[in-house]
């Protein structure tokens, strides 16, 4: 599936030009999902090496994902409340 961001009439060259930060973000949300193609992560990888704002917007998604995988693992129900809410669910 082609990426609209970076589709041949918006490339990173034009998102920048237009200074849209969001579209950006979206891109770098991506990025850390690992939802990006390989031409995607060089581009992305050589802006967040200029770009301080970018660069800082990064480290935040980077540490929310790191805090909510950590959250998952952390607060998983016990095999008795899971057996009491399948057993629940039967009646």
């Amino acid at each position: 599936m082609k990426n609209p961001i970076l589709s041949e009439n918006h490339n990173l060259s034009s998102i920048l030009k237009e200074n849209n930060f969001q579209e950006l973000q979206n891109m770098i949300v991506r990025y850390v999902y690992k939802e990006t193609s390989s031409i995607e992560n060089t581009d992305i990888e050589s802006l967040l090496q200029s770009n301080e704002k970018l660069k800082q917007f990064f480290y935040e998604v980077v540490n929310l994902k790191k805090q909510m995988d950590d959250c998952q693992t952390r607060h998983k129900p016990s095999n008795n409340v899971i057996e009491k809410i399948l057993s629940y669910s039967k009646n």
